[in-house]
């Protein structure tokens, strides 16, 4: 039964994992052509618009989904279907609240904001991007709901809707915005406006499928109500103090890590202009960053934010019945499923970054965003077990600790990024190496807590040290078969192909014969059963 249990867990875990790469890889095909259209300086504007829209949303209403999943999850597990459904409709009516307040001031506020964070162009963007804080905060509530219910799959296909129409608004809107303004100053602004058009688009359009969902599910939904045999009906005061209980511990650690990258923008910007930098070639140093290095070590991490996402819901009905064992159960497998995506991801991206933003951006003169990420690597690992790791605290009623722990780190963060650009005059390297040891931190601090809590210990060779062997060989290897292939072929896509495919070839034959990964958690996993036949098909396992 437990088994059962933990398959089902992984499964749905890996389907919200598997829309959040599939999200992430369709985000990294768009800014290809967004890019070329806006250029380098608008992508630093759209950057650090996007940074001011994520901290804005994050305080309304971006952690509405994983409270609401709880809190649906836990009155499920007590059988109170009714309570349910009541505090489901009151995350409504307080998110949307909170969403609408927070578009109209960032909207109207929007030039003050632009103009603090030494990036006046970006007011334009950032009022398009506004409205979208409204449209997410009704959009959470619903995906809250669904992950509540334990299905994923409506977020899931939410997900990719909203990211397809995103691309296509973004490359539409920016180019038809660039040639309509490109005898103008601001035409880079413009085009970057563009770019925050398809956000909005795409989250209308991924709001319209929800609700149409909600619909067909409401007669199921109103079934379960008839089931309920407690009797028990919160009153509004205890609802609205429930939401908001929940809501703030999981705001607040979630803002302190946006809000990181809010202070990063600043302090780079304002020193960096001290410094004799104008706005131009720092938006071009910003981009390297945050276009380059941050969102493509965020691509894997999308793994972890999903089982983060799937695991509230799941410890929270575990921990309401004392299940300690389910709960031991669900951290261990999914930490170390976590664990065997994150180090080849990390590899991959180190041995071979320089081919893979060539291949995404095609600036052959661009040393900066390879080195960075070369130089970064690690911040997969880091940022999906502190990710995966705040969800397992929020899921066992530690709903604090997240919130100390992140702030602590975000302390010494914003220290030795001054230490490092102020007084060594680092540059934007700095920015990658205390990034990296803001997420090292919010691991070790979180893992020391849930092992004193749950007195519990993660298992250490198979989940870490040898995915980490292997990931290092994997890496190495697939590196010599890009060279040797772009030797003799000069192209960039012709070489990494095939380097990528006998990167995941090696790394699985190298886990599987290492022991790293046995045949029954192979077989608990996401499509596992396709993976075990294949291997046994060419005498792998």
């Amino acid at each position: 039964m437990e088994n059962k249990k933990k398959s089902s867990f992984l499964m749905q875990g890996g389907i919200l994992a598997a829309a959040g790469l599939l999200t992430r890889f369709i985000g990294m095909l768009y800014r290809i052509p967004l890019e070329r259209t806006v250029g380098r300086e608008g992508m630093g504007y759209y950057s650090n618009a996007y940074e001011i829209y994520n901290i804005a949303l994050l305080v309304s209403c971006y952690s509405v989904p994983v409270a609401v999943s709880k809190l649906v999850a836990d009155k499920d597990g007590k059988g109170e279907y009714v309570n349910s459904s009541r505090y489901f409709r009151y995350s409504l009516m307080l998110s949307s609240s909170i969403g609408l307040v927070t578009s109209l001031i960032v909207f109207i506020f929007a030039p003050q904001i632009a103009n603090a964070f030494e990036y006046p162009s970006s007011v334009i963007p950032l009022r398009v991007l506004a409205p979208t804080i409204f449209v997410f905060s009704i959009m959470g509530v619903i995906r809250g709901f669904f992950q509540g219910k334990r299905t994923m799959v409506p977020t899931a296909i939410s997900q990719i809707i909203e990211q397809i129409f995103n691309a296509i608004v973004s490359v539409v809107a920016a180019t038809y915005l660039v040639n309509a303004f490109k005898d103008t100053q601001e035409v880079a602004a413009y085009g970057a406006a563009g770019g925050t058009a398809g956000t909005l688009a795409g989250a209308f359009c991924g709001l319209v499928f929800l609700a149409i969902i909600f619909t067909f599910y409401r007669k199921r939904n109103r079934g379960q109500e008839l089931e309920d045999v407690t009797g028990r009906k919160d009153e509004t005061g205890i609802i609205i103090k429930a939401i908001l209980l929940t809501m703030l511990p999981i705001i607040l650690s979630q803002t302190i890590y946006q809000i990181s990258g809010i202070i990063d923008s600043y302090m780079f910007s304002n020193i960096m202009a001290k410094q004799g930098h104008d706005e131009s070639s720092r938006a071009i140093f910003w981009d390297a960053y945050s276009n380059r290095y941050k969102w493509m070590y965020n691509v894997p991490v999308a793994i972890a934010s999903a089982f983060g996402v799937t695991i509230v819901p799941a410890l929270s009905v575990s921990y309401g019945k004392r299940d300690f064992e389910s709960i031991k159960s669900k951290i261990a497998s999914a930490v170390k499923f976590n664990m065997l995506i994150a180090f080849p991801s990390a590899m991959g991206l180190g041995f071979l970054s320089h081919p893979i933003l060539m291949l995404m951006f095609g600036h052959s003169e661009d040393v900066l965003g390879p080195q960075l990420l070369s130089l970064g690597c690690m911040a997969v690992v880091f940022f999906a077990l502190s990710t995966l790791t705040n969800g397992v605290l929020q899921g066992i009623n530690m709903m604090r600790k997240p919130v100390t722990h992140s702030l602590i780190a975000l302390i010494v963060h914003i220290v030795a990024v001054y230490v490092g650009l102020q007084i060594f005059d680092s540059g934007v390297h700095i920015m990658v190496i205390c990034n990296m040891l803001y997420g090292l931190l919010v691991c070790i601090m979180n893992w020391i807590t849930i092992g004193k809590s749950l007195k519990y210990k993660q298992e250490i060779k198979r989940t870490f040290i040898l995915p980490a062997i292997c990931s290092v060989i994997m890496g190495l290897l697939s590196n010599y078969v890009y060279e040797i292939i772009y030797g003799y072929t000069g192209s960039y896509a012709i070489a990494l192909i095939p380097a990528f495919i006998s990167a995941v070839f090696i790394y699985i034959v190298l886990i599987v014969l290492s022991k790293t990964v046995t045949e029954q958690e192979l077989l608990a996993m996401p499509k596992g059963r396709s993976i075990v036949r294949f291997l046994k098909k060419l005498r792998i396992f």
